[in-house]
């Protein structure tokens, strides 16, 4: 192929010598010729024109032959990958192809010619040896042969050949139709009689639905469905008889007195998956408060650049195959919470900064409330949203953002009413370095059960700030231990000035409201992504890593974990959630699977029973306290401890 681009130069001789040497040629002929001749120099020298000395003096420019192929494309672009844009293609080929023949002769050396050779000398050879053959069988045969192979023509010099086809026969068919009816019809159609028909339309196909639903065919029966359900959760559990075995009498009393040696087991029971999870986060789960054995699960994703649209299931222990009910969203669902008192509500924070109140029990399976930009949403994810008790009639949640507020959201009769609770202001030395660097991006937060006007936000900075409803511009207080983002921060059920917080710095602390310090810190080796108090205990909490989840007793064991279990083998854990009845818990992870695991016997030890004390008797002081006193007085005695240490350490 010829190079792109190549000037070749034409060398011409130069216009000025030429002229003047025809000059010269035509003076120095004859000045009076005559004849014939004399005419034809008269009329050369009109046709020749006339140029000044500058004009024979100009050099003419050379010309530039390019031997380019005028049909080549000149604007070829080619997706690089490795660069990720498109590039132009300057290598084109210039190439011409104006005629080409595929030869009929081979080199007498190559391959081809000893090939053909060999044919050729086989042939013969098969010819002879025919002839020898044949020579033997009948020796005057051969001349025979010979004599036809001189007489024998070429079958194809003829002079004439005929052929006889088969006529063909031509027919001629004719149809006759008779026209259609047709008739005019006229009339004057307005935008409201248009309105009003497909008005009509509509309320006879409901009442079509109506009649299909309340007709004889048992498909359409709500009991038929019913039955369904019921033979169907019958089905898994006949199927799954020994995993509802283990859910309900795994720990006999052989294994209760085992237990009683500080250490706790986590089994393994169930693993709720389906397709639509699949690679999915698992980025929040809450129990039902009313149907205990109802959960919902949100998926999102925790990576910016992968992120898809969102999922919310609701699973069942009845039925652990599929999911009862399935939402979809437009973004990632990053957070969802249960209402106390009415179980069906569920608010949903979206990764977009949307916050959604879905209605579990409508069949159209879209959000009765949802905020918008008009109703100031949040302009990052919501990663907690949490129902309050109902000061007013109206029911309300609160969420918090990455954007660094606190909202409240009221459920109006049509809309979301939304309240700014607090913005979250970064703690630095003084107040200007503050207002230039912006807002702190929140978290977590939660609401203290016996104040329910006090709440803890935790924040990226590792800061967990106190704050209260009734003071919106401050902060009532600052705990500063974690070097890097809080995920999680719980006040405990039973008392009310302890609570504790999961970091990404490897830690999860345990502390009192009233000390700006940590009480207690536990070292995990990886980041904690979520702990949580357990509901039967005050001394009792869960915390996960990215591969292990550690249950933890501190009026068995100050120091060390009592379980620990590693659920899957290849994904991060993400959230859990302890069951508020039965002695179970949720493990999510980033491939969109949810284990359940059951807790030993000495791991769920709550209230005053005679197995729960070393002797195997109840104090008389303890006797007539209710679970929620003793409760209280464990951690009242463990915060005792603890304070005792700190006074001998210093």
């Amino acid at each position: 192929m010829p190079p792109k681009q190549q000037r070749v130069p034409i060398k011409r001789p130069q216009i000025k010598k030429q002229a003047k040497q025809v000059n010269q040629n035509l003076n120095q002929q004859d000045p009076e010729p005559d004849g014939d001749e004399s005419e034809y120099q008269h009329e050369r020298e009109k046709e020749r024109p006339q140029l000044t000395d500058k004009e024979l003096n100009e050099d003419m420019p050379s010309k530039m032959l390019i031997p380019n192929n005028p049909q080549a494309p000149k604007n070829i672009t080619q997706y690089d990958y490795l660069q990720r844009k498109y590039k132009t293609d300057e290598l084109v080929e210039q190439l011409i192809l104006h005629f080409r023949i595929d030869g009929e002769i081979i080199h007498k050396d190559s391959n081809e010619a000893r090939i053909q050779e060999e044919l050729q000398e086989t042939k013969q050879a098969l010819i002879k040896e025919a002839q020898r053959n044949q020579e033997l069988e009948d020796p005057g045969a051969s001349k025979d042969i010979e004599a036809i192979k001189q007489t024998m023509r070429n079958k194809f010099n003829y002079n004439a050949r005929e052929a006889q086809t088969e006529g063909r026969v031509i027919r001629e068919r004719g149809v006759s139709t008779e026209p259609p009816p047709s008739d005019t019809i006229k009339g004057q159609i307005t935008q409201w009689e248009i309105f009003d028909a497909y008005i009509q339309n509509k309320a006879k196909e409901e009442i079509q639905k109506k009649k299909d639903y309340n007709s004889d065919n048992t498909v359409y029966k709500p009991s038929f469905k019913r039955c369904l359900k019921i033979m169907e959760r019958t089905v898994v559990h006949n199927d799954q008889k020994e995993k509802y075995n283990d859910y309900k009498y795994y720990w006999n009393q052989g294994e209760v007195v085992e237990a009683s040696k500080n250490e706790g087991h986590l089994l393994p029971i169930w693993k709720f998956s389906n397709e639509k999870q699949k690679k999915k986060h698992v980025t929040s789960m809450c129990w039902n408060p009313r149907y205990m054995d109802l959960f919902a699960v949100s998926f999102g994703s925790y990576e910016f650049s992968k992120q898809r649209m969102g999922l919310i299931c609701l699973y069942s222990l009845k039925n652990t195959t599929h999911p009862e009910y399935a939402f979809t969203c437009e973004a990632g669902v990053m957070s969802q919470d249960f209402h106390p008192q009415s179980p069906a509500l569920l608010a949903v924070g979206l990764y977009d900064g949307t916050v959604l109140v879905y209605d579990i029990r409508n069949k159209h399976k879209k959000p009765i409330y949802q905020s918008t930009v008009r109703t100031q949403k949040h302009t990052d994810p919501v990663w907690q949203v949490k129902w309050n008790p109902d000061i007013s009639k109206n029911y309300n949640f609160y969420s918090i953002s990455s954007d660094g507020r606190v909202m409240n959201w009221v459920l109006m009769k049509n809309k979301l009413e939304p309240e700014e609770v607090i913005r979250l202001r970064l703690v630095g030395k003084n107040e200007e370095e503050s207002a230039l660097i912006g807002l702190a991006c929140g978290l977590c937060f939660d609401f203290n059960k016996f104040e329910p006007h006090i709440f803890l936000v935790g924040t990226e900075e590792g800061k967990i700030h106190k704050c209260s409803r009734a003071y919106s511009g401050q902060y009532q207080e600052t705990y500063q231990g974690h070097n890097l983002a809080v995920y999680k921060v719980r006040w405990n059920n039973f008392h009310h000035r302890t609570f504790i917080s999961a970091s990404a710095d490897w830690t999860v602390k345990i502390w009192d409201s009233k000390i700006s310090s940590q009480i207690m810190s536990f070292e995990q080796g990886m980041q904690v992504v979520d702990a949580m108090w357990a509901p039967y205990s005050s001394t009792v909490f869960a915390c996960a890593t990215q591969d292990k989840i550690f249950v933890y007793d501190l009026n068995v064991d100050k120091i060390g974990k009592l379980a620990e279990q590693k659920p899957s083998k290849q994904p991060r854990l993400t959230n859990i959630a302890f069951n508020q009845r039965d002695p179970i818990i949720l493990v999510g992870d980033t491939h969109g699977g949810i284990t359940l695991l059951k807790l030993s016997p000495n791991l769920t030890k709550s209230g005053v029973k005679a197995s729960n004390f070393p002797d195997g008797k109840v104090p008389k002081e303890l006797e007539n306290m209710s679970i929620e006193e003793y409760e209280k007085q464990k951690m009242e005695n463990l915060l005792q401890v603890v304070s005792k240490w700190e006074r001998e350490d210093s």
